[in-house]
């Protein structure tokens, strides 16, 4: 954060934008924001559990001062003209702006993909830590979608089942000959019972008799990190044995949405979206884009998956550009909440859009 001896001197910043016209404030102003527990509480143990309701804590303070969301939002969107998504895409559908996150993921994908491409008989275990909504779960199904017919797929959410019937799935699993992508998801469920890694443990070694050829991707969210998860997952019965089952290069993160993944993914969805019904969208207005990005119930990439849906539908047949109005139903008054909201910020945003190359 730079502080500035006056108004002045901040014009005077070679780094300026004047698209922080706005944000000029006094510094007795900014200490309170940024005194909120968005930033007071990043090491405590349940700030990943809370850090929407920091947000929008944060988001909230920014209005009293009458402000509405954070102007470095702004120029990213505002300087955007045109996207090449397939420049930001890890597999699919799945798309990551960070370059260091892009590559991480390229490389566990490969690395999935391998075992698949190969029956190896060898053990072939993965492992992911991910926040909830950051797209795990959306991950591995496109990396099952990129393949194809070449593979089975199975989807098996701990959550939801007991102990028979969580074996009853993994059998089904491994009793297949073809190759088979299965993710274990929400592994870290049923916490207080003993049954999920004594059912699962057999299962991670399928491969090693020769007769099922299956890559088991195991996905949970407890413990704040992947260290954290795996300490929760060594305290249970036969927790270590189920981790030793799992390479280190097999274990992963995935680092949750930023400002500029939630620009990427929302622009891959309405994509995704209109060529699902017929419906070639080739642009996205920037207004619309700048809610998405400072909307906090917009945060994960499954919230952002059905808002876009919703969003596309609303597209007159013969237009190819999604409008910011198309965002809200019809009287919504989210919609001129939000413009209220940023119009003295936003206004050069309404009416300039950002075209999408697939």
């Amino acid at each position: 954060m730079n502080l500035f001896r006056s108004e002045e001197h901040v014009r005077r910043w070679t780094l300026y934008s004047s698209a922080a016209e706005d944000y000029i404030l006094p510094i007795s102003t900014w200490l309170n924001i940024f005194s909120g527990r968005l930033f007071k509480e990043r090491l405590a143990p349940d700030y990943l559990l809370k850090g929407q309701e920091y947000v929008a804590e944060y988001h909230n303070s920014l209005r009293e001062a009458g402000k509405a969301s954070p102007y470095w939002n702004y120029p990213l969107i505002a300087e955007l003209d045109s996207v090449r998504l397939s420049r930001y895409r890890v597999v699919g559908h799945y798309t990551r702006f960070e370059a260091s996150v892009l590559n991480e993921l390229k490389d566990a994908r490969n690395r999935i993909v391998s075992g698949l491409d190969h029956h190896s008989h060898h053990r072939e275990n993965h492992l992911v830590w991910a926040a909830p909504g950051s797209g795990k779960t959306y991950f591995v199904e496109q990396i099952a979608d990129a393949l194809g017919d070449a593979l089975e797929y199975r989807e098996i959410n701990l959550a939801k089942f007991d102990a028979s019937a969580f074996d009853a799935a993994l059998s089904d699993a491994t009793r297949t000959r073809r190759p088979t992508l299965c993710l274990v998801d929400e592994v870290d469920a049923h916490g207080g019972e003993a049954w999920p890694y004594e059912v699962l443990m057999p299962y991670l070694d399928a491969n090693l008799a020769g007769t099922a050829h299956v890559v088991f991707v195991i996905a949970g969210s407890s413990g704040f990190s992947l260290e954290g998860m795996k300490q929760r997952i060594r305290s249970r019965p036969k927790g270590a044995d189920v981790l030793s089952r799992i390479p280190a290069s097999n274990q992963f993160t995935i680092a949750p949405l930023g400002f500029g993944d939630r620009v990427l993914v929302a622009l891959s969805q309405l994509h995704t979206a209109g060529a699902a019904i017929g419906h070639d969208i080739q642009a996205v207005e920037k207004l619309g884009l700048y809610y998405v990005a400072v909307t906090d119930r917009l945060a994960s990439a499954r919230q952002l998956q059905e808002f876009a849906a919703a969003a596309v539908e609303r597209v007159p047949r013969g237009d190819d550009r999604v409008k910011y109005d198309h965002l809200f139903v019809p009287g919504d008054p989210e919609n001129k909440r939000f413009w209220v909201d940023v119009s003295t910020v936003a206004r050069d945003l309404v009416n300039s859009y950002v075209t999408l190359e697939a």
